[in-house]
């Protein structure tokens, strides 16, 4: 794999960070080692690669800026609704104490928790499940990340997010298949939400 490819990768992504730790987490996590062998000479490309099952690894600049919304200082314990091939959340656990990940396709989420245990991610549970449910037992998050775009954000969601947390997540409009990335944060019990970018997701099923 070509070496200078990756570091340019690198470079144009954490161009556009704020948060230097993400940029750092970023740097540390080889997509090629999430991406499916015959994909992965396109693992240093900023596109999305398919996994199958309906599912894919978002691109490397997206993944990156979700992660930079939640403005992560190293002590969270962050919510990830998607799990994919688990780069997202490989990433996420470099940026905060512990992260629980859920994703509906028991398959993914079995060879993700593997890959994730064999690489030596110590601080990530992987669950299988309807991540629109949460996971109340776990509750509350300090951030909560949805990888998978809502017609509206979940309440089991809302609810088991800290006051004073951030929520990352895609929203489908109700006009047409328009996707919009929103960051929201938790104030009084509601979530006030700010328009990022267009985005294009599977929906959370």
């Amino acid at each position: 794999m070509n070496t200078n490819q990756r570091n340019l990768l690198e470079y144009d992504v954490c161009s556009k960070l704020r948060n230097n730790l993400v940029c750092e987490s970023f740097k540390k996590v080889d997509r090629k080692l999430f991406v499916p062998q015959r994909w992965v000479k396109y693992a240093y490309s900023d596109n999305a690669i398919p996994l199958g099952s309906d599912s894919s690894i978002s691109q490397p600049s997206l993944v990156a800026e979700m992660i930079d919304l939640l403005d992560l200082k190293g002590s969270e314990h962050v919510l990830e609704i998607g799990t994919a091939s688990g780069y997202s959340c490989a990433i996420l656990s470099l940026c905060c104490k512990e992260v629980d990940t859920i994703e509906i396709d028991s398959g993914l989420a079995s060879s993700a928790k593997k890959r994730l245990a064999g690489l030596g991610f110590k601080n990530i549970t992987v669950h299988a499940g309807d991540g629109s449910l949460g996971l109340p037992k776990k509750a509350p998050f300090d951030a909560v990340v949805v990888t998978a775009a809502v017609k509206k954000i979940p309440k089991p969601l809302i609810s088991q997010l800290k006051a004073g947390g951030r929520m990352v997540v895609p929203v489908v409009s109700d006009e047409s298949d328009f996707q919009e990335l929103f960051v929201c944060f938790k104030k009084r019990n509601k979530l006030d939400c700010k328009p990022v970018t267009v985005v294009k997701f599977v929906p959370l099923v």
